[in-house]
């Protein structure tokens, strides 16, 4: 056996005599007819199919390459695009799988004729444009090979398997046992009694259930867990900068650090979460859950008890026992941590100078992040699972997160020298002086001369010198250089980072000057909440912020605010107040009648859609909107000329209908509700106002006679409207895909359910009186107001829901499970929003038992998850100030 050093001397021989080799020219010449002959061939497979595609625009071109690709006949190149956009792109996933599965595709939109254009470019020119063409494609490639190396290669360690683990091919299914590593895209398989645990990099861990098939994929924003069918649960390490991905074909979760289950199968997906905060992506929208929540892709695949659903894993015990101290800790908080109190003094809001633009009223959060802090740390000390989940996030923590204790303690000692409110304040700008730009603090304090000792003690330890200036008197000569300037007066402190904004409200407090902003239209707005009593408060000039920003708008864009209606927008505030439940309010005004889009809630008006729902009802959503004619031509005049038209035109051609037609019959009222057990069918019902019922059931029928020739010229079946009387009424159905949407009229009401027995409930429920208005739950949350009517409202009670699942579930549920079910069915509170439209505003309000800045303490003190106070600083819109 030869040496180390002898290998590589005769490696160097054999490569200098390959390169002195010359190459014979009759086996060049035939090299390239085989190579030549090879090409021609591969495009004469492919020119029937994905070779017809020049460029790649978008989904539609990739899914065009399908066939191609399942035939085996696609070229190299695209192959690869095609797998990785699929992986990316749900739509497209779910073609290759109908593909695989021999469905038929939805048919494609018409594509537009190709064409071929000669550029008039000198060779040199065309050859600088290879040249960056060809750096480019290195620069790709270079990227996608840096993430196949950097994150390529082993994805997981498979941490214990008990039964039966395969690595699927093509051809085999390998056994895999505890220890070994699993490859990025290598597929897992649990058999039909096997579980697995898998171990990644970051030390996330992936239970898998049995039957249960997925792979693993890295890059550069994260792992992927792509489960293609079955049930894992995720324990998902806290991330840096990265995310854990789960991703199923109908839906993508992505987290940073918490504990959630993923279950997919044949009816769809289900997530539910059993610690932190989880994203979940579906149907183009993300929806956010928080511990002991759970959202569906389908509307058909039901909820189940958070426990339940992971009621397989080995962990089940712990993770019960986790929700269950979730339970118990915000219960404490909520009784334990008092809200703060209503404020009515607007001396701050008086100091505010001209121009003021933006306005922040807060309370003084001192005590309030303390008493949270408190609790939380004394429910970990008692209770072994909490302390155990701490413990374990922790050790991800970010360096300064280990502070905490130390950072509630100074925030606390700050706040011991302030008095009951803090605002801030923006300025336009408008000031002759170019240091009066930028924002303004003002606080009330109870301790000027504590709170300046303090700040300079801190800037002091940290070795900040000379960023903060301290002013005796702020119209002094030669004040120094400063980053912030603060000025202590007897129970006020003013600081800004502009001398010249401390300057103007010391004159106010000085010398008497007279504020021109306190006879403001926008003070005068905000003076009157705080007549009322303000807790939290935000409010926006709109006027000024829109003028400013039309004025540097790009051409066009002007014209979309008007559209919109925003240009004679006023103001907005935005509070929330405890007033027995938390009310949470937002008020926009108008300088002029509204129009455009802001115009389509038509003013406070009786809502005769309510009457056909039960006073059991789990949600509701009710609107009284503009003329929908009027409506129809606001959406209009968004597009031009030629987009009205060519929409005008395609309703014509596929339902033979003009769309006025279709708009004028109806009326102004809209409202949906869930009515009903949601298993194993959601009892959903849509109410219309329709002026005339005949004439909407011809068009109707008009439309939907086209809309089948449409269908039969691309090889579906036609949807076949059948009518039924009963009792002196029509009952019409159609059937639409694997749902039967039953329908008839009422009074002037188009009403319409997944059958019709929940159509003639519903009729009973309008004859007897028993309707949701007469709810004592709904009742409980109306504003005590004024008014008799709204122009819009949203209602929602689960815990309807909650005692349904458990009698649905009923003995399959544990002695543990229903005790779990019962607490957060005592828990659920319903919630209700509203709206008041008036010529001028509109005032929108939701009544429930959140308190957004109770929870946003809980969040940054880690209740949620230990990481949530770094996200927070991240979202905080602190670069604008």
């Amino acid at each position: 056996m030869k040496n180390h050093r002898e290998v590589e001397t005769l490696l160097d021989q054999a490569t200098a005599q390959i390169r002195a080799a010359e190459p014979d020219p009759q086996r060049v010449r035939e090299a390239a007819d085989r190579v030549w002959a090879r090409l021609t061939s591969a495009s004469a497979a492919t020119a029937a199919g994905a070779a017809e595609i020049e460029e790649i625009r978008g989904c539609e071109d990739y899914q065009a390459l399908i066939p191609a690709y399942l035939a085996g006949s696609l070229p190299e190149a695209r192959r690869l695009l095609l797998e990785d956009h699929s992986r990316e792109c749900v739509p497209c996933r779910r073609a290759l799988k109908q593909a695989r599965e021999g469905k038929p595709p939805a048919p494609p939109a018409p594509r537009r004729a190709g064409k071929v254009v000669a550029f008039p470019f000198p060779p040199a020119v065309l050859r600088w444009a290879a040249a960056a063409v060809l750096a480019v494609g290195v620069g790709a490639a270079l990227y996608v090979l840096s993430g196949m190396l950097l994150y390529g290669g082993v994805a997981a360690t498979v941490e214990t398997v008990d039964g039966q683990l395969f690595r699927v091919t093509e051809t085999a299914h390998l056994p895999v046992a505890a220890g070994d590593d699993v490859r990025r895209g290598e597929v897992l398989r649990t058999g039909r009694a096997g579980d697995a645990v898998l171990r990644l990099a970051d030390g996330s861990r992936i239970e898998v259930r049995e039957r249960s098939e997925l792979s693993l994929s890295d890059g550069h924003r994260g792992t992927t867990v792509e489960l293609e069918r079955g049930n894992v649960i995720v324990e998902a390490a806290a991330q840096r900068r990265r995310h854990l991905y789960v991703e199923t074909d109908d839906c993508l979760v992505s987290v940073t650090g918490t504990i959630f289950s993923v279950n997919h199968g044949t009816k769809g997906s289900r997530v539910s979460v059993v610690e932190g905060e989880v994203y979940v992506a579906h149907g183009g929208e993300e929806t956010v859950l928080h511990p002991g929540e759970q959202i569906a892709t389908h509307a058909r695949l039901g909820a189940v008890p958070v426990e339940d659903e992971i009621a397989w894993s080995r962990n089940v015990d712990e993770y019960v026992e986790l929700l269950r101290e979730y339970q118990d800790l915000r219960r404490e908080l909520k009784s334990q941590v008092p809200p703060p109190g209503l404020r009515f003094d607007t001396r701050l809001l008086d100091l505010m100078p001209e121009g003021t633009v933006l306005y922040a009223a807060l309370p003084n959060l001192s005590e309030t992040v303390a008493k949270t802090h408190q609790v939380i740390q004394q429910q970990i000390a008692t209770s072994p699972v909490l302390s155990k989940w701490w413990q374990q996030q922790r050790q991800h923590a970010l360096p300064f997160e280990h502070m905490m204790d130390e950072v509630v303690g100074k925030f606390s000692e700050f706040g011991a020298y302030l008095g009951e409110e803090m605002v801030v304040g923006a300025q336009s700008g408008s000031g002759e002086l170019e240091d009066f730009s930028g924002p303004l603090v003002l606080a009330l304090v109870v301790d000027g001369a504590g709170l300046r000792a303090f700040i300079e003690q801190q800037l002091d330890e940290h070795g900040v010198d000379g960023e903060v200036a301290f002013l005796d008197d702020p119209f002094a000569s030669g004040a120094p250089q400063a980053e912030v300037y603060i000025w202590v007066h007897d129970d006020l402190a003013v600081g800004s980072p502009h001398l010249g904004r401390v300057r103007q409200v010391a004159s106010f407090v000085l010398q008497g000057t007279a504020n021109p902003f306190v006879g403001d239209d926008f003070h005068q707005r905000i003076a009157e909440l705080y007549a009322d009593g303000v807790e939290i408060l935000v409010a926006v000039d709109l006027e000024g912020v829109i003028a400013a920003a039309v004025e540097n708008a790009e051409p066009g864009q002007a014209e979309v605010f008007a559209r919109l209606g925003m240009l004679d927008a006023q103001h907005l505030m935005v509070q929330q107040r405890h007033a027995g439940n938390v009310e949470h309010r937002a008020v926009l005004t108008f300088g002029k009648p509204r129009s455009g889009l802001a115009s389509w809630l038509a003013e406070p008006a009786p809502m005769g859609a309510l009457d056909f729902v039960s006073a059991e009802a789990r949600l509701v959503g009710a609107f009284v909107l503009k003329d929908p004619q009027a409506m129809l031509e606001d959406a209009m005049s968004f597009s031009g000329a030629a987009e009205t038209d060519q929409v005008f035109r395609e309703f014509r051609e596929v339902f033979g209908l003009e769309l006025d037609d279709f708009v004028d019959v109806l009326g102004g009222e809209l409202a949906f509700a869930v009515d009903g057990p949601l298993l194993p069918t959601p009892s959903w019902k849509l109410i219309l106002e329709v002026y005339d019922p005949a004439r909407f059931q011809w068009i109707l029928e008009q439309g939907l006679v086209e809309a089948n020739l449409r269908l039969a010229e691309a090889g579906y079946p036609p949807l076949e409207l059948t009518a039924e009387e009963v009792g002196g009424r029509t009952y019409y159905k159609l059937p639409i895909k694997a749902v039967e949407v039953h329908y008839t009229y009422v009074e002037g009401y188009l009403l319409a359910a997944p059958s019709r027995a929940l159509l003639d409930r519903a009729i009973r429920y309008r004859d007897s009186g028993y309707t949701i208005t007469e709810s004592s739950r709904f009742a409980s949350l109306l504003p005590v107001d004024g008014r008799n009517n709204f122009s819009a409202l949203v209602y929602q009670d689960l815990s309807g829901v909650l005692q349904e699942a458990a009698e649905f579930f009923g003995e399959s549920l544990t002695p543990e499970q229903r005790a779990a079910l019962g607490e957060f069915t005592a828990q659920a509170q319903p919630t209700l929003g509203y709206a008041y439209a008036e010529e001028r505003r509109i005032v929108g309000a939701a009544m429930s038992e959140t308190d957004v800045m109770s929870a946003l303490v809980q969040r940054m003190l880690g209740l949620e998850n230990p990481l949530g106070f770094a996200s927070i600083l991240g979202e905080l819109p602190l670069g604008d100030l």
